[in-house]
């Protein structure tokens, strides 16, 4: 296959008037296959979700039925690889829902974030208070075998006692500590990323607001270049005027995109019982009965597409939903529209809306 006519995202991370090509599911150097028209259009890696809940129904730590249509549904909106993330919640139900995300075989699935349950009561935001749980380095390594080796991420506070401890055995596993769900100061948040903490969960969300005395958790990350600030476009968790701010403080290198999708991502407004709680729906937000925003129906494309109406580059996005997602996973096969690598790739019209997408090679839209 040869894709010719768009700007395609180049290994210098800008953008280039050139062909793709790929064979085999793998990109190469030339095709001798079909070809597919992407003038006007802006060809870019496939899109990869760190921090995503759920889509169309299904809620990836609830469901014990197969996830492959909601990674289908994900796929054609131009989202190649995700982390399926938990919440907080009890031992057994963590367990299971590690070991039931990472025995699906499926490539899309490049490893689990668990949100949780080691965050901060006061700043649980939409998860249930009753399971949440002081950090526990056992917990942890139970975790880590549920999932297979695959466990990537572990969204946690790093004021909460015994916070050093599990950053420790994080660090030995390979495992990415997200600080969030958080009230800790900048010397705390400082104090975790010198002992190896190394990302922010949902910049501006779950966290004290930054003071110019006070600069709490939020400034840490602004400030500290060691850390990857995760941070939701969908233009309802953080304005475009916030946005603007983390991107020049950290750059497109510095910032991830996630969606904190849930499992209203493509359903219609209303309101949907979840068991102990309802979650109100409204032209794309979702909120408890408090009026707490309730994490996303918006994926990531979406928010690609807002900060594409912002004025930010298509190369930037690029960056910041394929490149470096990819290497947080550890995934040195994708992320990049570099020969040798996986064939996995979105092609965005002149609106930035999603035009085609390719997985492993093969056409999904």
């Amino acid at each position: 296959m040869k894709i010719f006519g768009g700007s395609v995202f180049g290994t210098d991370h800008k953008m280039h008037d050139t062909d793709l090509c790929f064979e085999n599911g793998i990109i190469t150097e030339t095709s001798s296959g079909g070809e597919f028209d992407a003038t006007g259009c802006y060809v870019l890696p496939g899109l990869i979700d760190t921090h995503i809940h759920g889509t169309s129904g299904v809620c990836f730590y609830w469901s014990k039925d197969s996830v492959t249509p909601a990674l289908d549904w994900l796929t054609r909106h131009g989202v190649t690889g995700i982390l399926p993330t938990t919440c907080s919640e009890t031992v057994e139900e963590l367990e299971q829902d590690l070991a039931h995300l990472t025995s699906t075989g499926d490539e899309r699935i490049l490893g689990v974030h668990a949100e949780g349950p080691f965050i901060n009561p006061e700043k649980a935001g939409g998860m249930r208070k009753n399971r949440i749980q002081l950090p526990d380095t056992e917990l942890v390594e139970k975790m880590y075998r549920a999932a297979r080796g695959k466990l990537k991420t572990m969204t946690m506070a790093p004021e909460m006692e015994g916070a050093d401890e599990v950053i420790d055995t994080c660090n030995r596993l390979g495992i990415h500590v997200s600080m969030g769900h958080s009230a800790a100061t900048y010397e705390q948040a400082k104090h975790a990323v010198d002992r190896g903490a190394s990302r922010l969960t949902h910049t501006f969300n779950a966290m004290n607001g930054f003071n110019h005395r006070n600069p709490g958790l939020l400034g840490l990350g602004l400030d500290d270049e060691r850390v990857m600030c995760e941070l939701i476009c969908d233009l309802y968790h953080v304005a475009a005027p916030a946005i603007r701010v983390v991107m020049r403080a950290k750059g497109s290198q510095g910032v991830t995109m996630v969606s904190d999708g849930s499992m209203f991502c493509g359903l219609p407004d209303g309101e949907y019982d979840v068991g102990d709680r309802v979650v109100y729906v409204k032209d794309g937000l979702c909120t408890l009965a408090d009026g707490t925003i309730s994490a996303s129906s918006k994926c990531l494309s979406d928010g690609a597409k807002n900060l594409f109406q912002m004025g930010v580059s298509p190369a930037d996005i690029a960056i910041m939903a394929a490149v470096n997602p990819a290497r947080a996973c550890g995934c040195a096969d994708r992320g990049e529209l570099e020969v040798g690598r996986r064939a996995d790739v979105v092609v965005f019209d002149r609106n930035f809306d999603v035009k085609a997408v390719f997985l492993k090679g093969e056409r999904m839209v």
